[in-house]
């Protein structure tokens, strides 16, 4: 089976077309969305109704929280505050309805779908780096979380003494006696230095994993931004995802 894993679409309409025309291309069995559909970006409905209508696993992220009224924005810099504020007065009530019914860890057989943690949902921890990664995965009870948050790329393996890390993961193969925390990065704001947007494949028959990136039309975010009134800086820092 082939699977695709997207997160952090953060509302923004042309990456996700652009990754939605690859992964057509690509071919695919299913898609697994780790969370963050909204926020930051001038497309909520757009975005979340083709989540809803394609993604075959969804789970919550903090942006949707806020939206769902699990969470406040109150620790949000000023920028996402208002920008989340504006997706809760543009989205549409029935789109609330659905992302309020997420769950926020899917257990799935031999894996965890999650948007931050596996061991904390919805904490706010980021898994950024080597350490943080062996201490979750030291405590984990399955060999592959599949996660999103940091917006960056990025596969740790763990084997019980050793933590390994692989940032730009092709064809990768996900070894037995290993457990891996697997993050795709992020469709709609690349936060690694790349200014694409970026999703992996794992195929599930090979258990190999690639991580794949494509372009998108970052002017036309800047256009709409400016056009809502949403803050400049969403649209500017995705010419050097950042």
């Amino acid at each position: 089976m082939r699977i695709v894993l997207i997160s952090d679409i953060h509302a923004n309409w042309p990456a996700l077309e652009a990754v939605w025309r690859e992964i057509k291309k690509i071919g695919y069995d299913q898609i697994w969305c780790a969370g963050d559909i909204v926020g930051y970006y001038p497309w909520p409905n757009e975005v979340a109704q083709w989540v809803f209508e394609y993604a075959d696993r969804v789970v919550m992220g903090n942006h949707d929280a806020i939206v769902a009224g699990l969470m406040d924005a109150d620790y949000f810099n000023d920028a996402a505050r208002y920008a989340i504020l504006w997706t809760l007065e543009t989205l549409r009530e029935d789109l609330k309805k659905k992302i309020a019914l997420l769950p926020l860890r899917l257990d799935l057989g031999n894996s965890y779908l999650v948007h931050d943690t596996p061991l904390n949902p919805l904490s706010m921890e980021y898994i950024t780096d080597a350490y943080s990664a062996a201490q979750t995965l030291e405590l984990v009870d399955k060999p592959y979380t599949v996660y999103g948050h940091t917006h960056q790329p990025v596969v740790f393996a763990y084997n019980g003494n050793q933590i390994r890390e692989f940032r730009n993961f092709q064809n990768f193969p996900l070894k037995e006696g290993w457990k891996f925390l697997i993050n795709p990065g992020s469709v709609g704001q690349p936060r690694d230095g790349i200014p694409l947007a970026s999703f992996a494949i794992w195929d599930t028959d090979t258990n190999r994993l690639t991580l794949k990136r494509v372009d998108f039309d970052k002017k036309k975010v800047l256009e709409e931004i400016r056009k809502v009134g949403l803050p400049e800086i969403f649209a500017l820092r995705l010419f050097e995802g950042w």
